[in-house]
């Protein structure tokens, strides 16, 4: 009897986690005009069967904004477990699709947990630079992204989120092209994974260098549009 009401207990509690994690999701796409551009349109049915999304990172709303785009798509998320740990964000991260790592010393649990989400088809985003973009610079890639690439043959996406989240103010991800990178050649892993990362890190920065010259156009146009011009 005591673990059915605390069975029944848990699952409240996650529905109401689902509820307080919508509900901000629908202000969020109001309050920073959310738009997603896809530049090939194979991108969307490549989600639904499964793929590692990864994006440059401008801020910490990232891991929240990016899923919340993709919405109905279930994107597993993986955050530091600097920000998973926080006693008042814990019982969040536990309840929704969000993967801990440990930057601070070399971690494989977030391996198994991502392989185990993109076995079942889903997405898992993740964040190669490992920290924010400062002053507009953007960090190096970190190759381990690509472990799990390499593990189940799934392809990768490269997104590139653009904005300061802004009030009012367009906030876009513009969605790359599903690559297949071959991982498996002969020769050094770690020199593998390295080409293939620069790779992937050209692409995202390339993603995100349109997305800026887009956005510039767009606020020019509503700046000439407007009746205060």
């Amino acid at each position: 009897m005591i673990n059915s009401l605390k069975k029944l207990g848990n699952a409240i509690l996650t529905a109401l986690i689902y509820l307080l994690a919508f509900l901000p999701s629908i202000f969020m796409r109001l309050l920073y005009r959310g738009q997603v551009k896809y530049t090939d349109p194979s991108a969307k049915q490549t989600m639904k069967q499964g793929a590692v999304l990864i994006a440059n990172h401008k801020s910490h709303k990232d891991g929240f904004f990016i899923p919340m785009l993709l919405f109905p798509r279930r994107v597993f998320v993986l955050v530091t477990r600097k920000w998973y740990d926080k006693r008042f964000l814990k019982p969040l991260f536990e309840r929704l699709p969000y993967i801990p790592i440990d930057l601070t010393q070399p971690d494989a649990s977030w391996m198994s947990a991502a392989e185990e989400a993109l076995k079942k088809g889903k997405c898992v985003l993740i964040f190669p630079e490992g920290k924010l973009e400062r002053n507009g610079k953007h960090e190096p890639f970190n190759s381990g992204f690509l472990l799990p690439v390499k593990h189940l043959g799934v392809p990768v996406i490269p997104m590139a989120i653009k904005g300061d989240y802004r009030l009012f103010h367009r906030q876009m991800l513009v969605v790359g092209k599903p690559e297949r990178i071959e991982l498996n050649q002969k020769g050094r892993l770690s020199a593998i994974l390295h080409t293939a990362s620069e790779q992937c890190e050209r692409e995202v920065f390339c993603l995100a260098e349109e997305a800026d010259d887009e956005r510039k156009n767009e606020e020019l146009e509503e700046l000439i549009d407007s009746p205060l011009s």
